[in-house]
């Protein structure tokens, strides 16, 4: 019989369109044996662990932030990473540190804001990449121009778990030695132009997570489909649900990501534009991380 558990890190946002979904993530893994009770996806407890032999994480500087942010990111997420007992800095090093390489991209948020997502790469010494990790969070054009620990902190401290977990001396790898591949499915019930977008950026964001797609005709070890439910409006504003199910090639399911806000009534009747790439760009890590569940357990991929 499958248990039932998982993560919920659902956080209501007020910002018009692309920061409607930002955060608002819950996932819920069903496999053999079961997981842990519900926990925050962005607060998962990951045990103290340490590089082998004491290599440690050079965290390099941030692409594609400005100047005072990009040290102040780089700097949360080694500050970050020591408090989870991991050994990391932005200057010292040595041949067998790990390095941590990280990319931003932003998007108009509306209102004078910018929805922020970062992308953070691991790879060992010899530049061989182990997986990574998104965060992502919103801030005003000003406070993301002067930086600050607050915006530093929000985008550093969600990847920590899954970055830690990279380097456990006796874990396997995210994708373990198989390289589990994901076929894209259907997604279905979107207004407007929705269908089509969602799926397209989901496909741009499970490869920014190291997630590998299936070629077509290829054999996938599982298949991710989406479905969106939109309800009538009330009052100003309406209900949108996204549930992504990865399944396996039998179509059992092995858990689901699933997101639900309120935004601007008809805001998504005709193009869905930037909030399709903020939509997923919010799943993606919670589907790699039930890859990764699901590689793990008993009769897993991997």
């Amino acid at each position: 019989m499958h248990r039932r558990g998982g993560y919920d890190a659902r956080r209501i946002m007020h910002r018009p369109r692309v920061a409607a979904f930002l955060f608002a993530i819950a996932l819920a893994a069903c496999q053999g044996g079961g997981l842990s009770s519900p926990v925050s996806h962005a607060n998962a407890v990951t045990p103290a662990l340490t590089p082998p032999d004491s290599a440690g994480i050079l965290v390099l500087p941030v692409s594609g932030a400005p100047s005072p942010a990009a040290t102040d990111i780089a700097q949360a997420m080694a500050d970050a990473l020591q408090q989870a007992d991991v050994l990391a800095s932005t200057s010292a090093s040595n041949q067998r540190s790990f390095r941590l390489s990280s990319t931003v991209t932003t998007l108009a948020a509306g209102d004078g804001g910018d929805a922020i997502f970062i992308t953070w790469t691991l790879a060992d010494a010899n530049g061989r990449k182990l997986g990574g990790a998104e965060s992502n969070t919103t801030a005003s054009e000003a406070s993301w121009a002067r930086g600050g620990d607050d915006i530093a902190r929000a985008l550093a401290n969600p990847a920590v778990p899954v970055l830690a977990k990279l380097i456990e001396s006796d874990a396997p790898l995210p994708q373990g030695n198989v390289n589990p591949v994901v076929a894209l499915g259907s997604v279905s019930g979107a207004p407007g132009d929705g269908d089509v977008a969602l799926a397209r950026a989901m496909g741009a964001a499970l490869g920014r997570v190291h997630v590998e797609l299936a070629d077509p005709g290829g054999k996938p070890d599982y298949t991710l489909s989406g479905s969106v439910e939109v309800s009538a409006p009330s009052g100003p504003n309406q209900k949108v649900k996204v549930s992504w199910a990865l399944l396996r090639p039998d179509g059992s399911e092995v858990g689901r990501v699933n997101q639900e806000n309120a935004v601007p009534a008809g805001s998504l009747d005709r193009f869905w534009g930037d909030i399709a790439y903020a939509v997923t760009a919010a799943a993606a890590p919670g589907v790699r991380q039930l890859i990764e569940q699901a590689g793990n357990a008993p009769g897993g991929a991997s």
